[in-house]
């Protein structure tokens, strides 16, 4: 029975998450990020690997190279895989500052309105997300590897996860799947595609034992 697997890791610890800061692309590992992107690496010693697929986001760059060193492979940066587009006016805020709690409480009470479409400014839609989530899915299905790493972000994966354990189609119940669990940094979630069955299933999620 044929089988396709993607292993996929969050980054490590980026500055943004140490310090509490909404971040942007740029923002790159904190010293403690690094050693986990080295820790979680050697996960890969005995683990098939045919392809290292990274957000081009400087912290999952960084942790995808630390693997790919270890494992002696190259990196393919792929927009679909990098961290969900939230307002710019939040970038560089402290997540406890009394804007950026107001402007994620009115996401967080809007984000399903006029189907998922609705925009509070400049930022990616509920069903933009989740549909970027979707192509990600396609795209991995037609890869010719079938042992993959993918190093993403906590919303990303977790919207994939989302997209893979959904059976009803629903944008609302997508989210209150996506919304029901956490990742933690280099925390490692493996999907399989069945290749006989034509559908994806969640093998692993936020093992982070290795830390």
């Amino acid at each position: 029975m044929k089988m396709k697997t993607a292993y996929f890791v969050r980054h490590g610890e980026s500055e943004g998450n140490a310090a509490g800061v909404h971040q942007s692309a740029s923002t790159p590992l904190s010293e403690i990020g690094q050693s986990q992107a080295k820790i979680v690496a050697l996960r890969f010693k005995h683990i098939r690997v045919e392809q290292i697929l990274a957000s081009p986001m400087t912290r999952a760059r960084q942790t995808a190279q630390a693997i790919a060193n270890y494992i002696q492979m190259s990196v393919t940066e792929n927009d679909l895989f990098r961290e969900r587009r939230g307002p710019s006016a939040l970038v560089g805020l402290s997540q406890q500052s009394e804007k950026s709690k107001s402007i994620r409480s009115e996401l967080a009470q809007r984000l399903l309105e006029e189907d998922g479409n609705w925009r509070h400014s400049d930022e990616e839609t509920a069903r933009e997300f989740a549909n970027r989530a979707q192509k990600a899915l396609d795209f991995l299905r037609q890869q010719p590897a079938d042992n993959l790493v993918v190093v993403s972000h906590a919303l990303n994966i977790r919207m994939i996860l989302a997209n893979v354990l959904n059976q009803t189609g629903e944008l609302k119940h997508l989210y209150e799947i996506y919304s029901n669990f956490e990742l933690n940094n280099t925390s490692l979630s493996v999907i399989t595609y069945d290749y006989e069955k034509a559908r994806w299933q969640v093998l692993c999620i936020n093992d982070h034992s290795h830390l």
